[in-house]
């Protein structure tokens, strides 16, 4: 008792406390994934198959989003000391700008709403993949989420065929049939199956190959019968590049491997609009040089970051509001009913500038690089995930717009990847510091100390 009133809890009692801590956090996790793999639309809860559907977001999902943020941050208690190295200076400027472009935005409260949105769905993601105590955990509680959500898909995708496939009368009707499970639109869905093997490629070695291989082939299945042809190719690619990365600490080599990869995205897709010889490159490549028709947008949006450089349209004050979008008043018809850029450097670039897109590669692409040259390569599968998750989401922006994008899976995977890389170089620096046990030397017993 005197202990209690002096402030001290003693060990028992201070375990079972932190125990219970741990299973608040891992609610936490639970509860962030049941909002961005069982809803239809992370921003929404409708399945209209238009993909800017549910991008004006619902009452109840921000509502959520904002318990998820709080109840986060109430479960951190004991482990900020770790948790506050993830909001270093590169975030801080980034959200900053961001800030600082919304009230000369063209639509300001739409661009608030949006800022305020991006910003709780940000930090709620960083919170639940650092507050866990152990890492292992992460993987974990991934497994147990892949489970429900793959049999959630198939239930959806052959007990429930209207909501679970892309229909003729749809929005998109040259999509039909195409699998999307319990998501809006098989461009939510293929990102998902991606993640998920690279969370069960995780997982080798702790769990028996078998098990993994049964919640594998479902993924590959759902991914080409999703269609989705980007998020398939990327899978070759990023498993490549991965490797690459974790066979090297070179702090150029790892800066060389990514920037490049991101680089060679974007010649192959910007550069195609402003060179014949990208635009015939990308023809081989890809076999259409207008990638379906997305260069004509990604002409137009390079217009308007030329004529509106510094600070661009505002934070996410460009697509999707109406007649004042300066998508509206171009004279391609295709553009102008367009939902977004299909590129997310440009989008970025449209909407906070390229200053903002420089702070934004500051804090996606170099904050992680700098990480991963200070971590020692032991045990590279959990690090190896994160990375993929990186540079999946690195890629992606190429044909698809999701940077900064509010609750896009792509955009919160691509965040989970670089508080993870963040949380792997934490780790390992504190196991440096630890000392090692002292080694007591025994005394020599006394017939061996005479005959010395």
């Amino acid at each position: 008792m005197a202990r209690l009133a002096a402030g001290r809890v003693p060990p028992r009692a201070s375990h079972g406390f932190r125990l219970e801590w741990d299973h608040l956090r891992m609610a936490s996790f639970i509860g962030f994934f049941l909002m961005i793999w069982f809803f239809p639309n992370p921003n929404a809860v409708s399945f209209r198959e238009d993909p800017g559907a549910g991008r004006e977001g619902t009452l109840i999902v921000q509502l959520l989003w904002f318990g998820s943020l709080a109840f986060a941050l109430l479960n951190v208690q004991d482990r900020w000391s770790d948790v506050r190295q993830q909001f270093d200076l590169s975030l801080i400027l980034l959200m900053g700008w961001c800030a600082a472009s919304v009230p000369i935005a063209i639509l300001p409260d739409v661009s608030m709403r949006r800022y305020i949105f991006t910003l709780v769905a940000l930090l709620a993601t960083i919170l639940c993949v650092a507050s866990p105590r152990r890492m292992v955990t992460i993987l974990w509680l991934f497994l147990a989420i892949i489970l429900a959500e793959t049999v959630t898909k198939y239930v959806f995708v052959f007990a429930l065929p209207g909501l679970g496939r892309h229909g003729f009368l749809g929005a998109e009707p040259q999509l039909n049939g195409l699998w999307k499970g319990q998501f809006a639109h098989k461009n939510i869905a293929g990102p998902v199956c991606v993640f998920e093997l690279f969370i069960l490629y995780a997982a080798r070695g702790r769990v028996p190959a078998a098990w993994l291989m049964l919640l594998a082939i479902p993924q590959v299945i759902f991914l080409v019968m999703s269609g989705s042809k980007t998020s398939l190719a990327l899978l070759v690619a990023v498993f490549c590049l991965t490797t690459a990365i974790l066979r090297t600490r070179s702090l150029f080599a790892i800066l060389g491997i990514a920037s490049g990869a991101v680089f060679a995205i974007n010649a192959l897709t910007i550069l195609s609009t402003m060179s014949d010889f990208f635009h015939d490159l990308a023809r081989v490549v890809i076999g259409d040089a207008s990638f379906t028709g997305r260069t004509d947008v990604w002409a137009m949006l390079v217009r308007y970051i030329g004529e509106h450089p510094f600070m661009g349209a505002g934070m996410l004050s460009f697509w999707q509001i109406g007649a004042a979008s300066p998508a509206a008043t171009d004279g391609n018809t295709w553009v102008s009913v367009a939902s977004y850029g299909h590129q997310g450097y440009l989008d970025t670039a449209a909407t906070i500038g390229l200053p903002g897109l420089a702070l934004a590669l500051l804090f996606i692409l170099v904050r992680p690089v700098l990480d991963l040259a200070t971590i020692p390569r032991n045990d590279t599968r959990l690090l190896g995930m994160f990375v993929s998750f990186w540079l999946f989401g690195l890629l992606h922006n190429g044909t698809e717009s999701n940077m900064l994008g509010r609750a896009d899976n792509a955009w919160l995977f691509l965040i989970i990847g670089v508080a993870g890389i963040r949380r792997c170089r934490v780790e390992s620096a504190k196991r440096a510091f630890v000392p090692e046990p002292a080694t007591r030397r025994l005394p020599r017993p006394p017939s061996l100390a005479r005959r010395v």
